[in-house]
């Protein structure tokens, strides 16, 4: 008996589908589904990404991370010298402490969205599992924009254990908003498993 694999889509083509317009919608799943691996070299916050991770968990003093920027391109060194300046003023006058994130993905039916948050962060003694979001400077992150991808969160399967008051949070480094949301509602869950069969639906057409 022939069983399909299930597609699986990173977190950020997810919510990017989710918010386009039908045309729009076939279009990105089309570049999704014929498009080339994944490579590091395109991924332009990648070196940034990976910095505040060993940051926090290595436990390095702030000059580590002023030092990201010794080996970053010169085209990015003045949006990554923004990004760490807005980073270190999020953290300011607050006790941070690591701890592991773990993996995590949403499925439904066929599709799996790889959903793990890059930072697991005990901030003045409340656990936060946090998305990392460096597209604010020039498109709108705010709660409402942000309420799928909490949602999402919400709803992951994760490999490890975690507090069961855990936040799930969003930060826009770019203007150092710090989103956080544990409530799902029945609507919210139907959107998101609608949205999930629409890309399934174009997916198995093209």
């Amino acid at each position: 008996m022939f069983i399909q694999e299930k597609v699986a889509l990173g977190l950020t083509q997810f919510i990017d589908f989710t918010a386009k317009g039908s045309s729009a919608k076939t279009n990105m799943v089309r570049r999704i589904k014929y498009q080339d691996d994944y490579h590091p070299a395109f991924d332009y916050w990648k070196q940034l990404r990976d910095g505040i991770v060993q940051f926090h968990e290595r436990n390095k003093d702030h000059d580590f991370l002023d030092s990201l920027l010794l080996g970053t391109d010169e085209k990015k060194k003045e949006n990554y010298a923004y990004a760490i300046k807005q980073y270190r003023k999020f953290l300011r006058n607050k006790e941070v402490s690591w701890f592991d994130p773990g993996r995590a993905n949403w499925i439904s039916d066929e599709l799996v969205v790889r959903s793990s948050p890059e930072l697991g962060l005990m901030i003045d003694g409340e656990p936060h599992l946090i998305k990392l979001y460096f597209k604010g400077k020039k498109e709108k992150v705010d709660k409402r924009s942000t309420r799928t991808v909490l949602a999402l969160l919400n709803t992951s399967t994760y490999d490890v254990n975690h507090h069961p008051l855990v936040h799930h949070s969003v930060l826009n480094i770019h203007k150092n908003n710090f989103i956080s949301d544990n409530t799902v509602d029945e609507d919210q869950l139907i959107a998101l498993e609608s949205e999930a069969a629409q890309f399934m639906y174009i997916w198995n057409k093209i």
